[in-house]
């Protein structure tokens, strides 16, 4: 009885771990086809996945990537790892009123209209306007 029991952790285990690394072989190969795209046009030709990171890889993926980019990363990193990102790097750049509006609402479900973005406070913007007022 042990050893079945022993033999079924052991098999869900395998599982565990077969899955895991079929996902993370799918994050770098959708890392890799943005990258082959231009995506990360400021760095490295020969930047890897592994370099990059995942918030990096995120990062760029909201910015630049298209719809269907966008939808296998959220199913690839999930919701709360992309929302995450997005809130630390996009929701408060004005930049992009646009996208950060249709992320909201289609992949996070928010009920907002894009004025709401407006009156985010723009930490980027912050930071530009107070090193141009040292000089």
């Amino acid at each position: 009885m042990a050893r079945k029991k022993e033999w079924k952790v052991k098999e869900k285990l395998e599982v565990h771990f077969k899955n895991k690394h079929r996902k993370y072989q799918q994050k770098v190969s959708l890392f890799n086809k943005l990258r082959d795209k231009g995506i990360f046009w400021s760095y490295s030709k020969d930047i890897s996945y592994e370099k990059a990171g995942e918030n990096l890889t995120i990062e760029y993926l909201l910015k630049y990537g298209d719809f269907d980019e966008i939808q296998q990363g959220f199913e690839l990193f999930g919701k709360r790892v992309m929302k995450r990102i997005w809130e630390e790097k996009l929701k408060s750049d004005k930049r992009f009123i646009k996208l950060n509006f249709m992320i909201a609402r289609v992949f996070l479900g928010m009920n907002i209209e894009a004025s709401y973005f407006k009156e985010v406070k723009n930490a980027r913007f912050e930071k530009l306007k107070m090193f141009a007022s040292k000089y």
